[in-house]
């Protein structure tokens, strides 16, 4: 019964308080002020009542503001379950989506049974200090203030821990005790505990107040980011899941909410529906394919905005809400899925041309006027009575509906628009939609789509025109949650107190509080504001709150101000706004996606307005009218050159559109306007900072301005020549400089010991870089310089600063740099916190030039703030000052700082990139400086540089080292080495040359290169390089003197004796035909046109040998024949296809003359020769190809650019020979083996004589125009052919020729006479048997053997010791010799033996009987066969070598492959060429000793002196000679004797210093000539030679390890040769990108500074919290902890699909693409070796076997070179063995799926295919299909093949 009545009783008191409220005693109302005034004794929700008691701190309540789902039914439920608990004393966990729901619930909660709240917001900044006490000083004693959580403890109020995980994972286990028993122990000695204290007079227990409870609010952390919860925390609370409220509990709140009754529910239902459907997806579809991001449940921040303008474009205020669809950052298909929710729910967008960018829908509402509202009556005076509020009416018109006025907050200045702003149309939207969100009351977040579209400058044009005073907040990385509100500080008395941040002195006053770059902040930090922009409540960290100004006014009606201020609460004008710039395709973390710093928390927080870049006539408004007189058709070229970046699809381009932002635009054009023949090309060249780009993307932006019709300039040689650096009058007395056209004052009156003073070599290149300079200078702009380290920078720095007399402050930042140690350093003199000013305040302050060295170093973030002051004139310095442009920033009663109008910044810094370890700096804030790239100059300009330091340094050498080191930036460029070498260390080499000109120049090099002593790839290339230049380099460091040995060959033995016998039959020619010669068709060549470079390797640089340089031709056959001519030029030719080569003297450069056309195809490639023809004056005429198989001549003329071919007539269609020992007269003869024909051709007469003779011919000797020999081909008899009567111009009589062996040895074909006597009446001849060396042949001339009666030739030979047979792939390669006019040797090179590659250049002397051997690497084709029957098998006939004489006697030869290498052959210049090398490389070292010398007058010092030197001498250097040739390195001691040559290891030497044999002494005395003999002892005998023994050893041991490794690998000899030749080929890219790859783990590894650590350096924010005694003062270098959620732990997973189908095995003797695959694996596995946790790759093949064949998986890849060589080993033999047919498709699609079905980073699939897709009816557009087929996939095709272009899709 008693329960029906009570039920009755509580029906009726609801009627009642519905009917009359006031008069009730028992309230269900929501009207605030009742519940306070009327005393409720308890609150009923459904069965449960709690009761209520008054609070002593009804401030300390919280309220709702406005209806709260006012019965809503899931809101009350969850409101009765926190009732339940509140009764239980349980503490509570309520989960749920972000927004303010959750806390709102609380604060409800809070309210109803008036319970007094502690909030706190947690961070990761959050310490125990934050939670428990802080310990503050005061009177010099140090006390402990109650924190939150002591505070509600003790006083029984709720603890509201916000953002729980956000909270590093060890602070929160503090409070587990406090939560599970209610103890605690505290830091200033006492216990907080649940028992009842009995005697007061103990005050170290205090009680814990038995309503003390804690509501911690949190989100999931799976599907959010945070810290997971930790389980003994989470045991101890009851959750609770509060979603979003049901869809009617929505919509009845919006309606309660929007006080307008224009605004239809309809409406109102669309936008909830949105937010709905948007809003959380539930895990049941976890697994869709596209992730939207979450919607917020923020819907009724609408309300306001509606109330005040109801008839809003909806889109409008879905996009304020939720800006995602218009970023960048969202891909087409979120887009896809986000605008058909959109469109489903009737919101569209407004309609969009296909040619624009969505933009931001407008609200269909634009500005008209701002008119402030005067009174002066005292309503303008805020809650609190200390400041002024201002008002203005805003009107606002539209095109569909009235005009509408809003009252909007405003500040005190007058209203005026900003300076340099245009306000454009789309601007103009923004600053109406900023205007109505202000209006609205809420703070908002402008976000730029790039970087400089004008966030600063809308920011700006707002404030003024609204009379705000802006207080500018950069925000940068390691910023704590903190920093926003206070910061510690001390009195003057050195009691600690807070200070407030700018962002709670905004609060105050009502000023705009702008948040810089949110989006720098790391994860969590600016959560600590939500409180503050939803509620406009805040709690600071030393117990001050704020409240709304409402809130406060309603406090005041039952406190005094007074009482409350004492209470330290305090009302939050009603003007503050937030305003938060950010950008949204970056993010605060390195290694994150872009834009994750979005989150759904920080959407809930602010109204979004996303800022795009100017639609393009916009900006040329603007452009047009900040840069006046600016050239418009260039401003047009440029204007579409940009748009046509932004809008591009590709990535690299993209990149680039960002360096041209209209910021840079801005810049552009003011230098257009201000210097009249600017380049433009040059312009964007400069603001893109192209060179320091890769390749590709300079290419593309290359050729994107070309196509845009931006031209390089022309380069004007008088303009190089113009520019000078002249200070006018004088130097003395300068008053102004002038560099080109620019002049500037000088400035007078700075400081002088802050203006630098530097040696400075003037030079073209940088004096162009100092004019760029100062036309920046002049334009106002603040400069940075970029470059690689060492190519003057800070010279350059300096200098400009010099010449303009500039003083400048200098600051140096490094990794360690803080935003404080930039700005100020605080100190701590007699307990009181002071702060010194940095460098950068002096210069701000004095006006001094900044320079700011090393800027890449610093994390960006704290290089950011210096983009504050540059662009805003604006910055905060740690203890509270600020640094001011504009004097009408001012307010009052402030500390500040104006900026000088002198001030100006100069930075610099390294490139971006890998090695320069830096941050990338241009990147961040790079456009708000006048960047200029500085390079090391060019040749020219470091010429001057190197002659001004070593003027006596001779100019080749310097000339080498220059291009040497130009060589080594190239590579650098290409990515092969890491590290620039610059001008720098080529100065410093230069130096010590210049000063020390006797050391060698290795020794010195080895000061810049012994840093890459230990890493070997990059040891080679430089090596490479120094080789190519002839430089000597000491990385290597053992200089040896490789040359040749003499080889004794004792005299030539008489072995053939030929006798003319008068009595024998004379035969004549059967037929003599003369005829003119059979030219056919003249064709011009194209020649000289493209001329590429040769990589010329220079031979002697660590290793003397007779090898002078090598180069190779370039040929995909083999090389047949090489000639020169009088100048130096070689000519040579070389097939598949036939190609003949031009070699410019100096054998830099080559020109190749495709002569594929004359020479039809054949079944093996022709064996052509060369023939240089010359006429009777000795000029060049013809360059004559024979090709021996057609019996056809090609004759090149180079002078007339034709080429004739000549058929020779009245031969046999079998290969001719030709012989052109006459053709320097113009004449060659060609006969053919075993026919009895002779062809002469005469090039002078132009005509041909065809001989036919009796006999038949199988060998000519053509020895004199009318002198020939033959040998019969049937008999072998010898017959001598002349003219039958005297001056018959050719022989044509045969007469044999009686031959006989002499001296027991047998007859032996002699290979080739040759024509040139040596000394009287002697020839040279080779042999053609391999027994002997070569042949004498004397009395084989017309005048010894046909008119004189003797009539007797001798043929002597050099015999050959010990004989070996000939095996048959000797026969086939012949070997070759060449009679050597200039040094009248042969040199002969034999086939090598046994198939080797090498084989010995013999240089054989007739003179002296004696042959000078030197070792040549030969590499012959067809050596080593393919199995494959290739034409190869067709066996020709090779030379194993061919040769030719240079003009100045070296000798030339080329081997099969195409190697050319020359030698010095002179046995006089090689001894020459000996002295000065060793002395350029250094190698006699003399003998070392300390000397001390004292202040005794000097004579005596001489003597001291001398003595010493005798001295030394004694010690066993004792012969002066020593020194000249590196003989005497005595070994010391009495003995003194010299080790003996070295080389041969034969110790013979005489005493005393040790100088081998007698042949150097006689050279001294007197012979003039140097012999081979000489330069034997020439050989070096450097001071590092190791005994025998230990050599032996090493080599063995070498030997050992190498059988090992390969046994380990079990490997044979020839896989391993294989591997290490695919190895070789890929060496090159392998580095590059290993070197990328080193770079991406470098970066990774940025180590940063961890806070609150208790050792480790003392962080400077915190010194305060040192005074005061707390521990964890300190900061360490630690790895950063990843952000949360955000970073890679899992690998980047790629797929490489190669393609090995039949075909692949097929073509690959055409084009080896085969091969070429392989070696791609290879590049693949050995790049990734070491990397794999980073990259999980996988290398699978398709084919017509099928679509996945796998070789290497994740998990098994390759550990040595024996597996990696089986993988490519195993790609190779399925290609050869499966079917035939194409599964590229498959395959492709396959790697697609396969690949994301483990979670991974990132996503790539590289497809391999040979393009001939179209056998098997494949279309491009399926393939393009699939590659787009899954977004996340990164995909991409490369087609080899060069059978047919088919890859272009």
């Amino acid at each position: 019964m008693a329960s029906n009545h009570n039920q009755a009783k509580r029906r009726l008191k609801q009627l009642g308080a519905a009917l009359d409220p006031s008069k009730v005693g028992w309230s269900d109302s929501e009207d605030e002020d009742l519940v306070h005034e009327v005393n409720i004794k308890s609150v009923r929700i459904g069965d449960i009542v709690m009761s209520v008691y008054p609070s002593e701190n009804p401030e300390l309540v919280p309220e709702v503001d406005g209806p709260f789902y006012e019965g809503a039914q899931d809101i009350l439920r969850h409101l009765r379950w926190i009732m339940q608990k509140d009764k239980l004393g349980q503490d509570i966990f309520l989960l749920g989506p972000p927004g303010p729901l959750r806390r709102n619930l609380v604060m409800k909660y809070a309210e109803m049974t008036q319970r007094e709240i502690e909030y706190v917001a947690l961070s990761k900044d959050v310490t125990d200090a934050d939670l428990k006490q802080r310990r503050e000083l005061q009177n010099t004693t140090s006390f402990y203030v109650d924190q939150a959580a002591v505070r509600a403890a003790i006083h029984g109020r709720i603890l509201v821990l916000d953002g729980i995980e956000k909270a590093e994972r060890n602070v929160l286990p503090i409070l587990n005790n406090l939560l599970e028993n209610r103890e605690m122990s505290l830091d200033d000695g006492r216990f907080l505990t649940v028992k009842d204290i009995t005697s007061t007079s103990d005050t170290k227990f205090e009680k814990v107040s038995p309503r003390f409870l804690v509501f911690a609010l949190g989100l999931p952390v799976p599907p959010y980011v945070g810290y997971p919860l930790d389980p003994p925390l989470r045991s101890r609370f009851q959750s609770r899941d509060v979603k979003a409220p049901e869809f009617k509990s929505q919509v009845d709140q919006m309606l309660h909410l929007v006080k307008n009754t224009k605004v239809s529910r309809e409406l109102i239902e669309r936008l909830i529906s949105i937010s709905l459907v948007l809003g959380v997806q539930n895990d049941k579809n976890s697994n869709r394919e596209i992730q939207v991001p979450e919607f917020p449940m923020t819907i009724e921040s609408l309300a306001s905005l509606l109330t005040l303008v109801p008839n809003i474009h909806p889109r409008f205020l879905v996009d304020i809400l939720y800006p995602y669809p218009l970023l960048p950052t969202c891909d087409l298909e979120q887009l896809s899925v986000i605008e058909s929710a959109y469109r489903r729910f009737g919101v569209k967008s407004a309609i969009v041309e296909a040619g624009v960018e969505a933009r931001q829908t407008s609200s269909g509402y634009s500005i008209a006027n701002i008119d402030p509202v005067v009174n002066k009556s005292k309503d303008n005076i805020s809650v609190d009575g200390y400041h002024y509020t201002h008002k203005a009416i805003a009107s606002f018109s539209s095109n569909q509906y009235a005009a509408v006025g809003l009252t909007v907050q405003c500040g005190p200045s007058a209203f005026s628009p900003a300076e340099y702003f245009i306000e454009t149309p789309y601007h103009c939207e923004i600053f109406s939609a900023m205007l109505l969100l202000h209006a609205g009351g809420k703070d908002f977040c402008l976000i730029g789509t790039h970087k400089g579209v004008g966030k600063s400058a809308l920011v700006r044009h707002f404030a003024r025109n609204l009379g705000y005073t802006i207080d500018y907040i950069p925000l940068y990385r390691d910023m704590s949650s903190r920093d926003l509100l206070q910061r510690r500080s001390t009195t003057a008395t050195g009691d600690t107190v807070w200070e407030n941040s700018l962002l709670v002195e905004a609060a105050i006053h009502g000023h705009l509080a702008v948040l810089d770059g949110i989006e720098a902040l790391s994860y969590g930090t600016l959560n600590t504001l939500q409180r503050l922009c939803s509620e406009r409540e805040m709690q600071l960290p030393d117990g001050t709150r704020f409240v709304s100004s409402r809130r406060y006014a309603k406090l005041v009606r039952k406190q005094t101000p007074e009482a409350l201020e004492a209470k330290r609460l305090f009302p939050i004008h009603p003007s503050f706004r937030i305003i938060a710039l950010a950008r949204a395709g970056v993010s605060g973390q390195t290694d994150t996606k872009a834009g994750s710093w979005l989150t759904a928390e920080i959407l809930s927080m602010f109204h979004f307005i996303v800022v795009d870049s100017l639609p393009s006539h916009e900006e040329q408004e603007i452009l047009s009218a900040l840069s006046p007189g600016v050239d418009e058709d260039k401003l047009r070229k440029l204007l579409t050159f940009s748009r046509r970046l932004r809008r591009d699809k590709d990535d690299t381009v993209r990149m680039l559109s960002s360096a041209l932002s209209t910021r840079q635009l801005i810049r552009i054009c003011r230098r257009l306007s201000y210097f009249e023949n600017e380049s433009l090309y040059v312009a964007v060249h400069k603001a893109a900072l192209s060179r320091f780009m890769p390749g590709v993307a300079r290419e593309a932006l290359h050729s994107l301005m070309i196509a845009n019709g931006i031209y390089p300039p022309k380069d004007d040689l008088n303009q190089i020549e113009e520019l000078k650096i002249e200070v006018l009058p004088s130097r003395e007395f300068p008053e102004q400089i002038r560099i080109g056209n620019v002049i500037e004052p000088v400035f007078k009156g700075g400081n002088p010991m802050l203006i630098p003073n530097v040696v400075f070599h003037e030079n073209p290149a940088h004096t162009e870089i100092l004019r760029e300079m100062l036309k920046d200078y002049q334009l106002g702009d603040h400069l940075l310089l970029i470059g690689n380290q060492g190519v003057g920078k800070n010279k350059l720095a300096d200098y400009f600063l010099q010449l303009l007399q500039l003083p400048r402050e200098y600051i140096q930042l490094h990794r360690d740099s803080t935003v404080q140690s930039l700005t100020t350093t605080p100190a701590i003199v007699d307990g009181v916190l002071t702060f010194e000013d940095s460098a950068l305040v002096k210069a701000v302050r004095d006006g001094t030039i900044l320079v700011v060295d090393e800027a890449d170093k610093a994390p960006t973030y704290v290089t950011a703030i210096l983009k504050s002051l540059v662009e805003d004139g604006q910055m905060v310095l740690g203890d509270g000052r600020r640094i001011i442009s504009k004097e009408t920033d001012v307010q009052e009663g402030e500390n500040y700082i104006l900026v000088h109008p002198n001030f100006r910044m100069l930075v610099l810094a390294n490139r971006p990139g890998y090695p320069f370890l830096g941050n990338d700096f241009y990147r961040e804030i790079g456009d708000v400086f006048s960047c200029h790239a500085v390079d090391n100059p060019d040749m020219n300009s470091e010429m001057f540089l190197l002659r001004k330091y070593g003027p006596a340094v001779s100019e080749d050498l310097l000339i080498k080292l220059s291009s040497a080191f130009t060589d080594l930036r190239k590579l650098t460029d290409e990515g092969l080495i890491s590290y620039p070498y610059s001008t720098r260390e080529l100065v410093n080499i230069v130096l010590h040359l210049q000063n020390y000109p006797e050391e060698g120049i290795s020794k010195i090099l080895q000061n810049v290169f012994d840093f890459d002593q230990y890493d070997q790839a990059s040891k080679e290339l430089v090596i490479e390089i120094f080789e190519k230049h002839g430089i000597p380099i000491g990385l290597e460091s053992d200089f040896s003197m490789q040359l040749g040995d003499v080889v004794s060959l004792g005299k030539p033995v008489l072995c053939e004796q030929w006798t003319r016998v008068p009595s024998s039959t004379k035969y004549l020619a059967t037929k003599l035909l003369t005829e003119p010669i059979a030219v056919r068709g003249t064709w011009d060549i194209d020649v000289g046109k493209k001329w590429k470079d040769l990589e010329r390797k220079e031979g002697r640089s660590t290793i003397f040998s007779e090898q002078l340089y090598s180069f190779d031709i370039p040929t995909r056959g083999e090389a047949l024949d090489i000639a020169a001519v009088d100048d130096g030029t070689l000519y040579v030719v070389t097939t598949n296809p036939v190609t003949l080569h031009r070699i410019d003297p100096n054998h830099k450069r080559l020109d190749s003359l495709d002569l594929y056309e004359y020479f039809p195809l054949q079944r093996a490639p022709p064996r052509l020769r060369i023939s240089v023809i010359r006429s009777h004056t000795g000029a060049v005429k013809y360059l004559a190809l024979h090709n021996p198989s057609n019996n056809e001549l090609l004759c090149c003329d180079f002078n007339k650019k034709t080429v004739v071919s000549v058929v020779i007539r009245g031969l046999e269609p079998v290969k001719s020979i030709m012989c052109n020992n006459l053709s320097s007269t113009g004449i060659l003869i060609f006969y053919q083996q075993d026919q009895s024909t002779v062809a002469v051709l005469d090039f002078n007469t132009s005509e041909q004589h065809t001989l036919t003779f009796p006999q038949r011919i199988d060998q000519l000797y053509v020895i004199e125009p009318s002198f020939w020999i033959a040998r019969g081909s049937r008999d072998g008899t010898l017959y001598v052919i002349m003219a039958d009567k005297e001056g018959a111009s050719l022989p044509n009589m045969m007469e044999p020729v009686q031959a006989l062996g002499q001296n027991g040895q047998a007859m032996s074909k002699l290979a080739h006479i040759y024509g040139k006597e040596f000394a009287a009446g002697s020839k040279l001849a080779q042999s053609s048997s391999r027994d002997r060396f070569a042949s004498i042949v004397q009395g084989c001339s017309s005048s010894d053997f046909i008119q004189s009666d003797k009539g007797v030739i001798q043929v002597l030979s050099y015999l050959k010791q010990n004989q070996q047979m000939n095996s048959e792939s000797e026969s086939r390669i012949k070997g070759s010799a060449l009679y050597l006019e200039r040094t009248q040797q042969l040199a002969i090179i034999e086939s090598p033996r046994d198939g080797r590659a090498e084989s010995f250049l013999d240089l054989l002397n007739p003179q002296t009987n004696q042959i000078w051997r030197i070792k040549i690497p030969l590499s012959i084709v067809g050596a080593m066969e393919a199995p494959l029957p290739t034409y190869t098998q067709f066996q020709v006939e090779r030379f194993v070598a061919t040769m030719c004489e240079l003009p100045n006697g070296n000798l030339v030869t080329m081997d099969n492959a195409g190697a050319v290498r020359v030698w010095q052959v002179s046995s006089n210049e090689l001894y020459k060429s000996a002295q000065t090398w060793k002395q350029m490389v250094g190698v006699d070292q003399k003998v070392l000793s300390v000397i001390y010398e004292t202040d005794k007058d000097n004579d005596h010092l001489d003597s001291m002196f001398d003595e010493a030197q005798k001295a030394v001498g004694d010690q066993g250097n004792s012969d002066a000679q020593c020194q000249n040739d590196g003989k005497g390195q005595g070994s010391g001691g009495s003995s003194g004797i010299g080790d003996g040559d070295g080389g041969s290891g034969s110790g013979s030497g005489s005493g005393g210093g040790g100088v081998n044999g007698s042949g150097t002494n006689t050279n001294e005395d007197g012979r003039q000539e140097a012999s081979f003999e000489d330069i034997d002892n020439l050989k070096l005998k450097t001071a590092g030679d190791e005994p025998e023994a230990i050599s032996r050893a090493q080599r063995e041991m070498h030997e050992q390890a190498m059988e090992k490794k390969l046994s380990k690998l079990e490997m044979t000899q020839a896989d391993f040769q294989q591997y290490n030749q695919f190895m070789e080929n890929i060496r090159r890219e392998v580095r590059e990108l290993r070197v990328i790859l080193e770079s991406v783990e470098a970066k990774k590894h940025e180590r940063v500074w961890r806070k609150n650590q208790a050792s480790g350096d003392l962080d400077d924010t915190k010194i305060v919290e040192g005074l005061t005694g707390e521990r964890a003062i300190y900061k360490k270098r630690g790895e950063d902890e990843p952000e949360l959620g955000l970073f890679q732990d899992k690998p980047k997973r790629m797929n490489f699909v190669f393609d090995l189908s039949a075909s692949m095995f097929r073509f690959n003797t055409h084009d080896r693409r085969l091969e070429r695959s392989m070696e791609v694996a290879l590049m693949l596995m050995e790049s990734f070796r070491g990397f794999e946790h980073k990259f999980a790759y996988k290398i699978v093949g398709h084919s017509g076997d099928g679509a996945n064949i796998e070789f290497v998986t994740p998990g098994k890849y390759p550990k040595t070179e024996k597996e990696s060589f089986e993988i490519i080993s195993k790609m190779k033999a399925h290609s050869q063995y499966c079917l035939s047919g194409d599964n590229t498709l498959g395959a492709a699609a396959h790697s697609m799926k396969e690949i994301v079905e483990e979670e991974a980073d990132d996503y790539f699939v590289v497809v391999l295919s040979d393009a001939n897709i179209t056998q098997y009816n494949i279309h491009p557009n399926d393939i393009a299909r699939i590659l787009r087929s899954d977004d996340r996939v990164t995909a991409q095709m490369i087609f080899i093949g060069s059978i047919q272009n088919q890859a272009e899709q």
